[in-house]
């Protein structure tokens, strides 16, 4: 309540505006949830019960704990504690997260009620048996945890899904549907590995429809009809039983590929991740922030599209997500949207504005786009990827041209109290502190990329002709100067990738600032006069041009272009 009646007092003197700085929650309970290690515990609790539930009411009538809880809620336990123990081990950083640990298990279950619902189908439409193996849904959970969490979760959930999966048909196929689950399954997780349209899981869910029928085939559980003798012996509804069977595959395939498709925003609104068919659709530059850009701050615009190359190229150079990087550039500087005017690449022929104003003031105009870009990001619903990588861009670095400005200026100032012009009172005090950036400083590989890309391309633009070894001296001088202040230790980032970084920066930068040769401004004032043309390229000798701009040789061509169409015109008449 103080703080409101002190916010309007501010307001009133005209020291404030009234206006409060869009922030996320950050309760504590929140965060307990979040990455607490009692609510993933719980969650794995509540995932065994789920299952043995399952395993229990929902299993086929002949399944292999059919009327036996007891062993069916131990053995599920114990799946649940080895998924936990797997995760521990190989992925602790999504145990660290419960909301994905939340997500890997609703897919799961979700597939396993998928299986029971396809087993239904099954035994509704097909009573004569031989379509349970066919029309499950082998593929929803591996392509839907890779798309959403990476190849290494889908590998995961592919595994544990044929193991439970298992549990829940009948026991005389559990082995044979265990083989056709797990080459399904990583048939669809192969399939579905870097998907960037939608229409590539169309695809996927052909070929895995494709893949379960020839496996079906080769182990028998499709007859091949002309091995009975053909068509002979009354054999046609053979035939046709093994084109329903095939076809049945490639439906199933089909339908599970569409699911996938249509259950894929939903998780990620959930969720809040963001999968690279996401991405792409994020690259589309129609987006209401980058169109204020072009037109407030063309300057920065032109930077981030230039950092977004770079970016790209260098994530693509070390695998990390180049679509995520892309987009992350685009926006890591929108908060210049707030004071384009105090941004070097939007200052024109004018005045400097930072000309009338202390290095102190400047540093912090300059500082305040992070602040102010995650408070755009967060007012138009950005990714939180996205707003990681503008909080992130600049780590705790230095403004160091201000930095260096304010330590001349106390120089200065230090000199005039030496030639006792000035009191010593009057001496500044430089904080190193005072003209770094809050932070944090980059987390991941995406928006360390950026954070050196941002740096080389503003480096850049100050290069007198540029040639490969300057460009290649900035970019390792940037790369050390960052990697020794620290910017990138919290960055999953290698000495091997930051030499695959250089190379890529050096081979695109030198690709955009490349030299071009000087072309000549007229044409040849004739086919033979081949000497001459060379001695104009030598010596840069130009043709003088006309008053009203064209040059004699322009002339003389067109004038004889009209004596030839005129003499054609006469011969046609003639004829």
């Amino acid at each position: 309540m103080f703080d409101f009646f002190g916010q309007r007092r501010l307001q009133r003197q005209g020291f404030s505006s009234g206006q409060k700085r869009r922030k996320p929650a950050t309760h504590g309970w929140v965060e307990a949830l979040r990455s607490g290690p009692a609510a993933c515990g719980g969650l794995f609790v509540l995932f065994a019960a789920v299952i043995a539930v399952m395993t229990i009411f929902l299993a086929d009538g002949e399944a292999i704990f059919a009327e036996k809880p007891l062993k069916a809620l131990v053995v599920t336990i114990v799946i649940a504690a080895s998924l936990m123990v797997h995760l521990y081990v190989n992925l602790p950083q999504t145990l660290a997260d419960n909301a994905r640990v939340l997500l890997l298990q609703i897919v799961i279950v979700a597939h396993l009620l998928l299986l029971r619902l396809a087993a239904y189908m099954a035994a509704t439409f097909a009573p004569e048996g031989g379509f349970l193996l066919l029309v499950a849904t082998y593929g929803f959970a591996p392509m839907m945890i890779s798309l959403l969490m990476g190849r290494n979760h889908g590998t995961l959930a592919a595994i544990y899904a044929s193991l439970l999966g298992g549990l829940m048909v009948e026991k005389s196929v559990g082995l044979i549907f265990l083989v056709f689950s797990l080459i399904g399954s990583f048939v669809a997780l192969y399939l579905s590995h870097k998907v960037r349209r939608r229409g590539t899981l169309m695809s996927a869910g052909v070929y895995v429809g494709l893949a379960i029928a020839l496996l079906a085939i080769g182990l028998g559980e499709i007859q091949l009809p002309f091995l009975k003798g053909g068509f002979r012996g009354g054999l046609a509804a053979d035939w046709e039983q093994m084109g329903r069977q095939c076809l049945a595959a490639l439906v199933a395939g089909i339908v599970t590929s569409m699911l996938v498709s249509g259950l894929l925003p939903l998780f990620e609104a959930l969720f809040h991740v963001t999968t690279d068919i996401s991405w792409i659709e994020l690259t589309d530059l129609n987006h209401p922030l980058l169109k204020r850009m072009t037109i407030e701050a063309p300057g920065t615009y032109h930077h981030s599209l230039v950092v977004a190359n770079l970016a790209e190229a260098a994530a693509e150079a070390i695998g990390a997500n180049a679509t995520m990087a892309r987009v992350g550039a685009y926006f890591h500087d929108i908060g210049k949207l707030k004071k384009p005017q105090y941004c070097i690449e939007n200052i024109g022929e004018g005045e400097n504005p930072h000309d009338e104003l202390t290095p102190t003031m400047s540093a912090l105009i300059i500082m305040s786009h992070v602040k102010d870009g995650v408070d755009l990001a967060l007012k138009y619903k950005l990714k939180r990827e996205v707003i990681d990588v503008i909080q992130e861009h600049h780590g705790t670095s230095l403004v160091y041209f201000f930095y260096h400005r304010a330590l001349k200026q106390r120089l200065d100032v230090e000199e005039q109290v030496r030639l006792k012009k000035a009191h010593e009172e009057d001496i500044p005090e430089v904080k190193e502190e005072t003209f770094r950036y809050h932070g944090p400083t980059p987390r991941s590989r995406e928006s360390a990329i950026i954070s050196l890309a941002d740096a080389v391309e503003s480096a850049s633009r100050s290069l007198q002709k540029p040639t490969p070894q300057k460009i290649e001296q900035l970019i390792d001088e940037i790369t050390t100067a960052r990697l020794e202040d620290g910017q990138l230790a919290e960055a999953a980032i290698t000495f091997a990738d930051l030499t695959e970084i250089r190379a890529s920066f050096c081979t695109t930068l030198r690709s955009m600032m490349h030299n071009r040769i000087a072309y000549p401004k007229s044409p040849p004032s004739s086919s033979g006069n081949l000497s001459a043309v060379g001695k104009e390229k030598q010596t840069g000798a130009e043709s003088p041009a006309s008053e009203d701009g064209e040059t004699p040789q322009g002339n003389s061509l067109a004038a004889k272009l009209k004596t030839g169409v005129a003499l054609k015109s006469f011969l046609h008449l003639l004829t």
